[in-house]
């Protein structure tokens, strides 16, 4: 009963200085907002990075390849080794690596790319017909590359949507030849759609796909290939997997485990969230800046609330009123006071957030970053406003409660 009195009174206290009320309030609405603004675009960003992490075949990926610089007593030198990724490494890894599901192989560099005549500057990448089942990626038109097409070294393509639609707006491709660093091919499929994501020139949709057997023999490299990539049965044994396509290769190589690097999807996402956190957290506290003058603020208009009262102060404690029930009464109303300031600012807030998504899809087309407000941003923001209410509002409710009704006399 006697919180209900506090939160009326408190009330009708808010409600009689509008324009102090609303001036305190837009500083903790800015700093609630701020945070959750902040909050938002860490969540967005973990969020693209899984979006991402599913384009390229999900968190249980990983690949090995052979770098073109190494680090060799704390210097980076050129690999002189003898040695390259070979597709019978990839023959022995699908054969005798237990916890690999799939596996496949890509080489890739910059070719020019002609249509009736007309060129662009593109990325090619050879492969086997095992990598859209790695990348979980299907073809949206005609096929991917097949059995028979590594086996006779076929030149056929496939090409990805964003090539389809510039190259031939958006006409039928299949059976058509185009040039391939003056090489003919038949395009056989398009595949689907996957975004230009930040680098546009590198964009999936921005490839030409080959049989890995046919850039051997038409481009060179002999029986070389660049990365073997592979996905494990589930995201538990991925070092387990590693373990196996590293034993593999060391064996096929002479125990020469200095050649070749690997990577793993899983320790990317872990990079990956530790780097947003770190990032969130820097943004918050600077945005926690306005929170803690909001603060300031309302210490400042709390202390003058004291001094105007001091006659309702003097009368309360003399028809019975402890110090404990002034102290709460005042706590209440500062507490109060940034709760709605911080509903308001969950709301600014999440305006602001979705402000930040459109800015971004104006600058990076292709990116579709996410807005996202997570109840733990929400609860966080309460709780913070509820802290900075309790923090900047209890030495004046605590200057209130030490008043005695001589001190009202003295003031009226």
């Amino acid at each position: 009963m006697q919180i209900l009195e506090n939160l009326i009174s408190a009330f009708s206290v808010l409600r009689g200085s509008k324009l102090r009320t609303i001036l305190t309030l837009l500083g903790i609405t800015i700093g609630i907002a701020g945070v959750i603004a902040m909050m938002s675009f860490g969540a967005g960003a973990e969020q693209l990075m899984m979006a991402q992490i599913e384009k390229i075949g999900g968190p249980s990926m990983f690949g090995v390849y052979r770098p073109g610089y190494i680090e060799k007593n704390n210097r980076w030198q050129r690999n002189t080794s003898p040695h390259y990724l070979e597709m019978r490494d990839l023959h022995d890894i699908l054969a005798d690596c237990p916890s690999v599901e799939v596996a496949t192989v890509e080489r890739s560099h910059p070719i020019d790319f002609e249509v009736e005549g007309k060129h662009r500057r593109t990325y090619l990448r050879a492969t086997t017909n095992e990598y859209q089942a790695v990348q979980q990626w299907e073809a949206e038109y005609g096929r991917f590359l097949a059995d028979t097409d590594m086996d006779f070294w076929n030149k056929v393509c496939v090409i990805g949507a964003k090539v389809w639609k510039e190259q031939f707006k958006g006409q039928n491709p299949i059976g058509k030849e185009v040039g391939i660093n003056n090489n003919r091919f038949t395009v056989v499929g398009i595949m689907k759609s996957r975004g230009d994501g930040f680098d546009e020139s590198r964009s999936e949709d921005n490839m030409i796909f080959i049989p890995i057997t046919t850039a051997q023999t038409r481009f060179g490299g002999r029986n070389r290939v660049g990365a073997i990539i592979a996905r494990a049965k589930n995201i538990d044994v991925v070092d387990q997997a590693m373990k196996e396509v590293k034993t593999v290769i060391r064996r096929n190589h002479g125990d020469d485990e200095t050649f070749f690097r690997t990577w793993s999807a899983k320790k990317g996402i872990e990079g990956g969230k530790r780097i947003i956190f770190i990032m969130e957290m820097v943004l918050v506290i600077i945005a926690s800046i306005s929170l803690i003058v909001a603060g300031i603020g309302i210490l400042n208009i709390m202390l003058v609330s004291v001094t105007e009262r001091i006659p309702e102060i003097g009368l309360r404690k003399a028809v019975g009123a402890t110090g404990f029930d002034i102290r709460i009464q005042f706590l209440t109303e500062s507490i109060l006071l940034c709760l709605v300031g911080s509903l308001l600012g969950i709301l600014f807030g999440f305006i602001v957030g979705k402000g930040f998504v459109w800015v971004v899809g104006r600058f990076f087309p292709g990116v579709e970053w996410p807005s996202v407000v997570t109840p733990e941003a929400v609860l966080i923001s309460v709780a913070a406003g509820a802290v900075v209410g309790i923090f900047f509002g209890y030495y004046p409710a605590s200057q209130a409660a030490k008043l005695t009704p001589i001190d009202a006399i003295r003031h009226t």
